[in-house]
């Protein structure tokens, strides 16, 4: 799925992109990327979602009180 990066939340070695997918706009979806020390964990899509709810989820995981990308548990 192509994606545009909106904003960037940083703490220590993690960080979290917001992104949009690109196309039909009737069908457009938020996620993040998630990584931690240049290590990328991949991209978490939220269907339904707003841009909000992805910012909430991206500060959530740099302040470490999201622990889990794509249902898997996250170290550090």
């Amino acid at each position: 799925m192509s994606y545009m990066e909106y904003s960037t939340y940083v703490n220590g070695d993690k960080r979290a992109d917001v992104v949009r997918s690109v196309g039909d706009p009737e069908n457009r979806v938020w996620g993040v990327r998630y990584s931690i020390a240049e290590e990328n964990l991949g991209i978490e899509w939220y269907e339904d979602k707003s841009e909000s709810y992805a910012e909430s989820a991206a500060e959530n995981f740099v302040q470490g009180i999201k622990t889990t990308v794509n249902n898997k548990i996250i170290k550090g």
